[in-house]
């Protein structure tokens, strides 16, 4: 699944002991935010480049070439639908050309995208829309805040990266950066 250079980057990337996430609740909240980031990176990606699809089981942004092929292909004739493989495939090429600007690396980032996300963990329930937390989460200094204090240095900047895509995928499609 991953490749070797991948692999030898994701072994670097390991948390040392002291370093493991867990913790008190705070900071497991705030390690969960960090996997929040990247999850909703994710899911940004993947529906910005399949929107008709609402389950995205299965579709990671390391297999999107596979999963346009699979969605463009008709099941009964087996017959790929040029135009809707084109236009996804245009989508994809669009969105990772945004992304690139930001400093995101198609090639690294989305498996060190999963990874954070199997490290970290996600939030476990939708925060309350009244909550002050919930604003929170859409204010991009306050989750550059908690990349900077939760995440080790040797991953810090990576994070940061997929904070910024994130940001800026909210930004271009006017949404919130956590979508419930």
């Amino acid at each position: 699944m991953y490749t070797y250079e991948v692999k030898q980057t994701l072994v670097a990337y390991s948390l040392p002991r002291n370093l493991q996430v867990g913790g008190d609740h705070n900071q497991l909240t705030w390690e969960r935010i960090v996997g929040e980031i990247a999850f909703q990176l994710d899911r940004r990606i993947l529906s910005s480049i399949f929107p008709e699809r609402v389950r995205l089981y299965g579709f990671t942004v390391n297999n999107i070439p596979e999963k346009i092929i699979q969605a463009s292909t008709n099941t009964i004739s087996n017959q790929v639908d040029e135009q809707q493989c084109t236009a996804m495939t245009r989508r994809f090429l669009e969105i990772m050309n945004r992304l690139k600007a930001v400093g995101y690396n198609p090639c690294m980032h989305p498996s060190f995208t999963e990874y954070i996300v199997n490290t970290y963990g996600i939030l476990r329930e939708r925060p309350e829309l009244a909550a002050s937390e919930s604003g929170s989460y859409n204010n991009v200094d306050f989750l550059r805040k908690v990349v900077l204090e939760t995440v080790p240095d040797p991953i810090r900047d990576n994070v940061l990266i997929l904070l910024e895509c994130l940001a800026q995928l909210a930004k271009d499609d006017g949404k919130p950066m956590f979508i419930w």
